[in-house]
């Protein structure tokens, strides 16, 4: 199998298609995978994959001399992707969507090579809408995106393919390793680069609830922008680092960290989603004002509706304290989250759309 991946711009486009691609070598080790970058995205950088770069730029929503740009810009990247396709001969494009997946799959499409499209969010973004007539399958994470497109039959609920998790062994057993000792755990992350919200909602946490309570840990992920802030805000407050406040800029072995948490608070990507519904975690969600269609606000709601998480925008985070505390106090609450964010994982979802592009090949 020849695999060409597309989807860029943000980890949130690039984490899924990674997923997919690391699936398809397990199943089929002789596969032919290559993915087609941005000049300058994100996926430069974490994707190991063979590379092919296109110069191609977003929309902006508003009116601006910028799209003018665009429009050019997405005539030249059609062509770039006419002559990457001949060159790799492709059995299946992959997309992810974003603006980056748009030329890849027109251009596929009028080489009569196969598309599949895979959309995390609950609301599909506005790429995947105008690529639906030329897509064979679209892929879903969330079952209500459905109700978002024309073409029914064309649409399969597969879940959000997630990163391989670890072996865990009993809770107790990885509390030990880390050198937990407490009977709670909080974990506190705005993601890779850190949100300044979240970070300062944490401080509150370890000011008013960890300061008080020998039974709390507070696990804290700064993101790398802002470490050496919190270490002055923590030292300001007189905080004590140490066994009971753990703070990082990022912890490679996050995924450990989320299985002995008792309460997560955190953005509400889609991917993120996902692993906290597979781990069955009780979450505080966060959503970044600052994404592409308020994605991350639909993708709370939706878990919110169903009592599968607490959904705390922005400017309503003078409520955390309150609300952890309330968590952290009620077990019965925290099963009550825990159990209803599990229905919405799908644990063989990357065997799914393993088998999704294998039956669209064959």
């Amino acid at each position: 199998m020849r695999i060409l991946f597309c989807g860029g711009g943000t980890a949130g486009h690039v984490n899924p298609a990674i997923a997919v691609a690391q699936t398809v070598e397990r199943n089929m080790p002789d596969s032919k995978i290559a993915y087609v970058t941005t000049m300058n995205g994100i996926e430069n950088s974490i994707v190991a994959y063979k590379k092919f770069k296109i110069d191609v730029i977003g929309f902006k929503r508003s009116f601006c001399r910028e799209n003018f740009k665009f429009f050019t810009k997405l005539i030249s990247a059609k062509k770039q992707c006419l002559r990457i396709l001949e060159e790799f001969h492709p059995d299946v494009i992959f997309g992810t969507g974003g603006y980056a997946t748009y030329p890849v799959i027109v251009a596929g499409r009028e080489l009569g090579i196969k598309t599949i499209l895979h959309e995390s969010n609950v609301v599909p973004g506005k790429a995947t809408l105008a690529l639906e007539k030329k897509l064979d399958k679209i892929l879903v994470n969330f079952k209500e995106s459905e109700k978002y497109f024309k073409g029914k039959t064309k649409i399969i609920h597969t879940g959000n393919p997630i990163r391989v998790f670890p072996t865990f062994d009993k809770v107790s057993c990885i509390k030990e390793k880390l050198g937990i000792k407490t009977k709670y755990v909080i974990l506190c992350t705005g993601g890779s680069l850190g949100a300044t919200r979240i970070n300062d909602s944490a401080l509150e946490i370890a000011d008013n609830l960890v300061r008080y309570s020998e039974d709390i840990t507070l696990i804290w992920s700064t993101g790398k922008n802002h470490y050496d802030e919190v270490k002055n805000s923590i030292k300001s407050r007189g905080l004590m680092l140490g066994e009971r406040i753990i703070v990082k800029d990022y912890f490679d072995n996050l995924l450990e960290y989320i299985c002995i948490s008792d309460v997560v608070i955190s953005r509400s990507g889609a991917m993120t989603i996902s692993e906290l519904a597979i781990m069955k975690k009780c979450a505080i969600l966060v959503p970044s004002p600052n994404v592409t269609n308020n994605h991350q606000l639909k993708n709370a709601r939706a878990l919110e509706r169903k009592e599968a998480a607490v959904l705390l925008t922005e400017d309503q985070l003078y409520k955390i304290v309150d609300i952890t505390k309330d968590l952290i106090s009620n077990y019965e609450l925290r099963e009550n989250l825990s159990a209803n964010i599990e229905k919405f994982s799908i644990k063989n979802a990357n065997k799914r759309i393993y088998d999704e592009i294998v039956d669209l090949i064959n």
